[in-house]
């Protein structure tokens, strides 16, 4: 038999079913909001017994740079500012046919020259390749390039310093102290012949009575800096001093007029050095007997003694009667003469070829016997090289202090050649 629901029926089976439903649920409010389950806890990563917990990954280190594998069958160019024949060249020469076994990867060395140093200069800076390829080899720094239009404002510390060879130091070297300039004169120094204040004007009871100094007239009348530091130095120490105009002036032509009784003073960063390879008899330690004597170190330098001695007196500069003084003498003499034979690599040559470079070229300098001989009798001395890093501040030291002082250089090259060599002046 089959059942049939009413209405009322239906009606009560469904409100039944909604009472007991509250009834579950609490029943006092119908519509309250159910609150949300919480998030489950995100999983993390188990390890295994003695398994170490992993780390960020290295940073991945360069490879050193191998010198010997990147120079190996390489040719580097050593360029001479400077004509053939000369001891810029010749020393270069000498050099170059040694220091390839030296340099890392033992490069084939080939020497050329240039002659127009603001081209050279240019060349260098700009055009040249900075893969340690190319060395310019120059007789001085040449600071002032850096500041010209012929240099194009390409300043000297730019480039990358790997060593120089010759101790640039000047002596002022005096020829037979005795004869020329009395016999108290073998004892003495520069500033014992008087002061700014109370200058004298005679040396003493020698044939010259003063230092007769002898320099080219192109050189005097275009102010050298060397010319118009020495005559600086001499003003501020009172001494009497006398300067000949030759139209050359060379070591050869100095150690003629020596002998000649021309004159009696030089000053050089090289007599000091091998007069006592070419004349050793010149010296002795009996100071009436010498024909030699270093009147004072002019700088820029410590003058080192020779296979002699010591040099007899020191530096000039501790004898300027004042801080002023010395720093005009300072802003003449040192920027174009701190540095003698110097070798650079091109601005932008990396760090590491100039390194290794500079490296292998002191390791030449002072371990080949050989080509030490064979250099000092080329330069009439023996090298002294000057490592990178110290060439490096000492380029920047002279070049801050060449560009700071050019108003100091130009008002006492006028005072100096109008006082002492007008007649050199152009009219």
């Amino acid at each position: 038999m089959s059942i049939r629901w009413s209405a009322w029926s239906k009606g009560l089976v469904l409100g039944t079913v909604m009472l007991l439903v509250l009834a579950a649920c609490g029943g006092d409010d119908p519509t309250a909001t159910p609150t949300q389950a919480p998030a489950p806890a995100a999983p993390t990563a188990t390890l295994a017994p003695g398994v170490p917990t992993p780390t960020a990954a290295p940073e991945p280190v360069a490879p050193a740079f191998d010198a010997d594998a990147y120079f190996s069958g390489k040719t580097i160019r050593i360029v001479a500012n400077s004509n053939p024949g000369g001891g810029t060249d010749a020393q270069g020469r000498v050099m170059s046919a040694f220091i390839g076994k030296w340099l890392p990867g033992k490069p084939r060395i080939v020497f050329q020259n240039q002659g127009n140093k603001p081209q050279a200069y240019v060349y260098a800076a700009e055009r040249a390749p900075k893969d340690g390829t190319y060395i310019s080899w120059d007789s001085t720094p040449q600071l002032d390039f850096g500041f010209s239009e012929n240099g194009k404002f390409i300043k000297r510390s730019t480039f990358e310093f790997i060593g120089s060879t010759i101790d640039a130091t000047r002596s002022f070297t005096v020829y037979d102290p005795a004869g020329n300039l009395g016999d108290a004169a073998s004892s003495k120094c520069m500033w014992d012949f008087g002061t700014r204040d109370n200058p004298v004007t005679s040396t003493g009871e020698g044939r010259h009575g003063a230092f007769f100094l002898g320099e080219e007239i192109s050189d005097i009348a275009e102010g050298g800096p060397n010319f118009l530091a020495t005559s600086y130095a001499l003003e501020q120490v009172g001494a009497p001093f006398k300067y000949y105009a030759f139209d050359v002036m060379d070591t050869n032509t100095v150690l003629t007029k020596w002998q000649q009784h021309e004159l009696n003073t030089t000053v050089r960063n090289s007599l000091w050095y091998r007069i006592p390879q070419e004349y050793p008899t010149w010296l002795d330690a009996d100071p009436t007997k010498s024909l030699m004597r270093v009147y004072a170190n002019m700088g820029p330098g410590t003058l080192g003694a020779n296979a002699w001695g010591e040099p007899q007196c020191g530096y000039i500069g501790d004898h300027m009667p004042d801080d002023a003084s010395l720093n005009t003498y300072q802003s003449i003499m040192n920027p174009t003469n701190y540095m003698s034979k110097a070798m650079w690599l091109p601005p932008g040559t990396p760090d590491e070829i100039a390194d290794a470079m500079s490296a292998g070229l002191q390791k030449a300098f002072t371990e080949d016997t050989v080509m030490l001989q064979k250099y000092g009798a080329i330069a009439g001395e023996k090298p002294r090289f000057t490592p990178r890093d110290i060439g490096q501040e000492a380029t920047a030291f002279n070049e801050k202090l060449y560009e700071g002082s050019g108003d100091i250089v130009a008002f006492e090259k006028e005072r100096l050649l109008t006082k002492y060599f007008s007649q050199y002046l152009s009219k």
